[in-house]
C-alpha cells in the first residue's frame, strides 16, 4: 500500500514520523513545505528520507494543491499547526499533527469541525504511548493487575536548553500545559484508563525572565470518573548536566497495587507477591504504528477523537492556571 507524506514546518518531534518512511514498504516522502517565515527547511534536507523525488515549497498550500498526498506531518510553531490543519483536512489529507494541535479552544473547535465534516484521520505526537515502559504499566492496569486505579501521580520535567523566540509570546508558544504537561495529561489518563471530570491548576516562571511567556513549573490536579485523583507535575528545570533531557515518571495506586514507570522502567507491586519489573518490548515508530491501522492491522495507538479530546483537556487546564478556577470537563 503506497503511502506518499508531505510535511509542513520543521518545529518538534518531525522524526516520529521521518524516521519511520525507511520501515514501510512503498512509503514516500514526497514534498515539504515551510512552516512559517524563517524556516529555511536546512536541517530537514539532511534527513535520509529526503531526496531528490521531495519538492520543497515555500507556501504549504501550493504543495496541497500540486501534490497527490495521503498524510501531513505538521510540525510549525505551535499557534500555526491548527490554520495548516484545518487546510488540510479541508483537501481530505489524513494529518500527524504535533501537539497541541490547537493553542485556543476557538482554534480547536473549527479543526474539530474540519476533521469531522471531511471524514479524516487525525493524530497527534503523543509518543510517550510508545514507550515499552509505559505500554508495559498500560497492560498492567488494563488486566487488573492493580486492581481499580485510585490516585495517579505523574512528573514531566525537562531541561529548558535553547528555545526558540516564539515561547517567548504566550500568543505564540500556547503555554507549557498544552506543550510539555500534555503528554503527562496524555499518558496518565491512557495508562489509567479513567477519564477525567475536573481540573484545578497552577503555573508560573521564577527562572526564565527572557522567555515570560513561557511557565517553568506547574502543577495540576485532576479528579477521575470514578472519584479517585491524579496529580501532575511539570517544569523546565532539570540540570543540562542530567544524563538525559526528559524525566518522565507515572505513579498508579490503585486498590490491590501499585505500578510505576521511572527510568524506562515499569515496576508492579501486587498484595501477596514479591515486587517485580513488568516484562518490556521492543519501542515500535510512530508513522509504523499508524500504517497498521491504515492497512487494517491493528488499532493506532491513539484512538480517532484523542487528539481533540487531550487538547481541549489540556487548555481547559492552562485555562484553570490562569484562573485559579476548578473546570468540569
Amino acid at each position: 500500500m503506497a503511502l506518499r507524506i508531505a510535511q509542513i514546518g520543521t518545529d518538534g518531534h518531525q522524526n516520529m514520523v521521518l524516521d519511520g518512511i525507511a520501515h514501510i514498504p512503498d512509503a514516500q516522502w514526497v514534498a515539504c513545505a515551510k512552516g512559517c517565515e524563517g524556516d529555511t527547511l536546512n536541517g530537514v534536507k539532511k534527513h535520509a528520507a529526503f531526496g531528490a523525488h521531495t519538492r520543497v515549497y515555500d507556501d504549504y498550500r501550493e504543495m496541497l494543491d500540486a501534490e497527490e498526498i495521503d498524510l501531513v506531518s505538521i510540525c510549525r510553531p505551535h499557534y500555526l499547526n491548527a490554520e495548516a490543519s484545518i487546510a488540510v483536512a479541508q483537501r481530505g489529507i489524513d494529518i500527524v499533527s504535533e501537539k497541541p494541535v490547537a493553542t485556543t479552544l476557538e482554534d480547536l473547535d473549527a479543526l474539530e469541525t474540519a476533521v469531522k465534516n471531511n471524514g479524516i484521520r487525525l493524530t497527534a505526537m503523543f509518543g510517550t504511548r510508545l514507550s515499552p515502559a509505559f505500554r508495559a504499566a498500560h497492560r498492567a492496569v488494563r488486566d487488573g493487575l492493580i486492581g481499580e486505579p485510585i490516585l495517579a501521580t505523574a512528573q514531566k520535567s525537562y531541561r529548558f536548553g535553547t528555545r526558540a523566540d516564539f515561547f517567548k509570546q504566550r500568543e505564540n508558544y500556547g503555554g507549557t500545559i498544552p506543550w510539555v504537561a500534555i503528554h503527562a495529561v496524555d499518558y496518565t489518563r491512557w495508562t489509567s484508563g479513567q477519564e477525567y471530570t475536573q481540573v484545578a491548576a497552577l503555573h508560573g516562571n521564577l527562572a526564565h525572565p527572557d522567555y515570560p511567556g513561557c511557565e517553568d513549573h506547574g502543577g495540576i490536579l485532576f479528579r477521575f470518573a470514578n472519584g479517585g485523583t491524579a496529580a501532575i507535575h511539570f517544569d523546565y528545570l532539570r540540570p543540562s548536566t542530567a544524563p538525559t533531557h526528559g524525566d518522565d515518571r507515572l505513579r498508579i495506586a490503585g486498590s490491590e497495587g501499585v505500578v510505576e514507570v521511572i527510568d524506562n522502567r515499569a515496576h508492579l507491586i501486587r498484595s501477596g507477591q514479591a515486587p517485580r519489573d513488568l516484562p518490556l518490548g521492543i519501542e515500535e515508530n510512530f508513522l509504523v504504528n499508524l500504517y497498521g491501522e491504515r492497512t487494517g492491522q491493528a488499532p493506532h495507538i491513539i484512538g480517532p477523537n484523542e487528539a481533540i479530546k487531550v487538547t481541549r483537556i489540556s487548555l481547559y487546564a492552562r485555562e484553570a492556571a490562569d484562573t485559579g478556577r476548578v473546570i468540569g470537563l
